[in-house]
């Protein structure tokens, strides 16, 4: 790729990770950056970042104009309101336009692993996609790929109460005890892996690469955090994984898969029930 790279970010709106990897490309004069985003979009971006606006039901001819001359697309759309799927478009655009790398909505987990995949209906989504994507880099030599898995953002989970750990109330419910260790990092940690992955380009080619800041059982992070907040955690009823997965299930087949906290239920067990094989490197 050459010495200056032009990026396009889809999904950079809000506090995610998408908008952590907008801010390293626009800190980094290794790139000329832009975002892809919808018409009826209100997310503000930096004056020196490129918007490419889009009519919002994404129309190819449209998306081809506007990505061409790009090198790299970096999507971080979420999952909610099949957002996911939306990815098609882009992707098929992208290799019309000419650019020669896409990284998907992964930014977390596994999903060349079928146990992960069979988990939770968000993964299978993002699974598809990433089989959509090396069935396109074999049809175009000139396309390729690339993967981020990095876990779970751990300063996020926290501040959304994700994990079943409350920072807030100083609660803590023990998925297993508490004693799985599973691969962690932060957004700006994870952000930071995307770029080093446009750096090298040659190495990272249609794979996906595996990330840890570090990793830390649920007794760890809590402890932790009672020795910086001088509190002691009340502990609430433990979670039995297996039980939580049935359930969760359960939910999702009776909804035809649209109960969303079920679904979001399933990401946490992938991280706290050690089966499932989050921690990338003790695996």
């Amino acid at each position: 790729m050459p010495e200056q790279q032009k990026i396009t970010v889809f999904g950079a709106g809000g506090d995610n990770i998408g908008r952590f990897i907008l801010d390293a490309l626009v800190a980094d004069p290794a790139f000329e950056v832009a975002v892809l985003s919808r018409r009826s979009s209100k997310s503000q971006y930096p004056s020196s970042v490129k918007d490419l606006r889009v009519s919002d039901d994404l129309p190819h001819a449209e998306l081809v104009d506007l990505l061409k001359g790009q090198h790299a697309v970096i999507s971080a759309v979420g999952y909610a309101g099949g957002a996911l799927d939306v990815q098609y478009k882009v992707i098929d655009a992208a290799i019309e336009a000419g650019v020669a790398r896409f990284f998907p909505s992964e930014h977390a987990f596994d999903y060349a692993d079928p146990l992960t995949t069979w988990l939770s209906p968000v993964f299978a989504s993002k699974t598809r996609v990433a089989e959509y994507l090396e069935e396109k880099a074999k049809e175009h030599p000139q396309f390729s790929w690339t993967g981020v898995a990095c876990g779970v953002w751990l300063e996020w989970a926290l501040e959304t109460n994700f994990l079943d750990i409350d920072p807030t109330d100083h609660t803590v419910s023990y998925w297993d005890g508490g004693n799985h260790a599973p691969t962690l990092t932060t957004l700006p940690y994870a952000a930071h892996a995307v770029l080093e992955c446009l750096k090298h380009p040659k190495q990272t080619a249609n794979l996906r690469v595996y990330v840890e800041a570090f990793s830390a059982t649920q007794q760890e992070i809590v402890a932790e955090l009672e020795a910086q907040q001088g509190v002691k955690y009340k502990v609430l009823d433990p979670v039995n994984g297996s039980e939580a997965v049935a359930e969760a299930h359960k939910r999702l087949d009776q909804t035809e898969n649209q109960d969303r906290q079920a679904a979001l239920r399933t990401i946490v067990a992938e991280v706290w029930v050690a089966k499932y094989g989050a921690n990338f490197i003790a695996r």
